[in-house]
């Protein structure tokens, strides 16, 4: 690891000449009951990141800018694996990014609470309610009028190293944006073999958020999920309706998030004290209602980033 923090800071000393190199990240660990079944307790490394980013001034208005992230949080002496990455060319006229990551953001906007339990609302024991996935992405955003953007993004829905797509997704966003008021949504058009016959092509993901300083507040909306049976109106087949809070109280953050499709839903609630600027701990709870089952977790998380 040494090795490999002086050599990052070599490639960021010979970048600096032409752009802008930043290097940061994080080591983080939990402490609690990490699955329903409570089979899991105890310590666990959550997360140890480093990001890297660069932006350069291309000249003309135009920027250039890039971001990757490297994991290291698996067990001892296992290997490092990628997280996010883009690249984007900006100007006034608009935005080209291409990223790999995952699906989600419009959602994950409104949960907002500081919740790190190791078993949350993106984990696979909970995508009856919310779920995300990876994607290759090509987004364009332009600027419509003040406050208001537009983007298309043609989305390949696929796991890690998968060059051709099984899913292929076209999305109409808009995002706009007023003082302390924040509205965004996404209109999804699904392409493959699952999604042939009657069943469900589309799905309509609608978000608000409101900062009024002393608390923020979000509402989601995220449909039916593509692919499912026109005729359904049970499960997956339902919208889903989430819900977030976060209140800052000097050193603490506090925050509750709650979703809801069908019979299943959650309430998590999380509170995070900084020890200083760089340093944490962070409380965390959730319960869980899926298939009639109720399950909870929680966790005390201690982390530092640089």
């Amino acid at each position: 690891m040494k090795k490999t923090m002086i050599a990052l800071a070599a490639i960021a000393a010979v970048g600096a000449a032409s752009a802008q190199v930043s290097i940061t990240g994080g080591v983080d660990f939990n402490i609690g009951k990490h699955d329903f079944a409570g089979a899991n307790k105890g310590i666990v490394s959550t997360d140890a990141y480093i990001d890297i980013s660069v932006a350069e001034d291309l000249g003309g208005g135009m920027k250039a800018s890039s971001f990757m992230e490297i994991n290291v949080d698996g067990g001892f002496q296992t290997g490092a694996y990628s997280g996010d990455k883009s690249f984007t060319l900006s100007s006034p006229m608009g935005a080209l990014t291409l990223t790999n990551t995952r699906t989600g953001g419009t959602i994950g906007a409104v949960l907002m609470a500081p919740v790190v339990t190791y078993t949350d609302h993106w984990s696979a024991a909970t995508a009856s309610i919310v779920s995300r996935s990876p994607i290759d992405a090509l987004v364009v955003t332009v600027p419509v009028a003040p406050g208001l953007s537009a983007s298309y993004k043609y989305l390949e829905v696929k796991d890690p190293g998968v060059v051709s797509p099984a899913v292929t997704v076209n999305v109409l966003s808009g995002k706009y944006t007023t003082g302390p008021i924040s509205v965004a949504g996404d209109y999804a058009m699904y392409s493959g073999a699952a999604y042939a016959g009657d069943v469900r092509t589309t799905k309509l993901t609608l978000n608000a958020i409101y900062d009024a300083g002393v608390a923020k507040v979000g509402l989601g909306y995220d449909g039916a999920s593509a692919g499912t049976a026109n005729s359904a109106s049970t499960g997956l087949a339902t919208g889903v309706m989430v819900a977030g809070i976060s209140v800052p109280l000097g050193n603490i953050t506090a925050g509750l998030n709650y979703a809801k499709r069908d019979t299943n839903s959650f309430v998590e609630a999380g509170a995070t004290y900084s020890l200083s600027k760089k340093t944490f701990v962070t409380a965390s709870y959730g319960s869980f209602d899926i298939g009639g089952t109720s399950s909870d977790v929680y966790a005390v998380r201690l982390g530092q980033s640089f």
